[in-house]
């Protein structure tokens, strides 16, 4: 049986995280959520394309983000960059990039700039600076 493109970059960000010293349990949620560690939720979306990456959401899935939002704690996104790299936001920088507000479909863009770091926008804006490409499974457990 073929392995669906979800599958494989979602396992390949899943590995990283299992992989890491301060990993204890994972537990899926559903909609590519998982309960990391009891605490932790990250979630974890995929794109095949070259540099830009286009991450789209759909209105249920933004809603369902932003009440996870909303509750607190600790929220990753993380977004598969083909074979490249994983870009991990945390809440801040999820609440900058998407437009909460708006309840219809939301696009996040991701492109690579000189030095393995990566640029984010989306329909909330562009976040300042860049998210360096190395920093995923660390941010998630820091």
């Amino acid at each position: 049986m073929p392995v669906a493109a979800v599958d494989f970059y979602r396992g390949a960000a899943l590995s990283l995280i299992i992989g890491h010293p301060a990993y204890e349990r994972i537990q899926p949620m559903g909609q590519g959520r998982f309960l990391v560690n009891g605490g932790i939720r990250v979630w974890l979306r995929h794109s095949k394309e070259r540099s830009p990456w286009h991450f789209s959401l759909t209105p249920e899935e933004v809603a369902t983000l932003s009440e996870d939002l909303q509750s607190g704690g600790s929220i990753f996104l993380g977004l598969v960059c083909r074979r490249d790299s994983i870009c991990c936001l945390n809440a801040a920088e999820i609440g900058q990039a998407l437009d909460l507000s708006d309840a219809g479909e939301q696009t996040l863009s991701v492109t690579r700039v000189p030095g393995r770091k990566l640029k984010v926008s989306g329909p909330g804006g562009k976040l300042e600076g860049v998210i360096l490409a190395a920093a995923f499974p660390d941010k998630v457990f820091s």
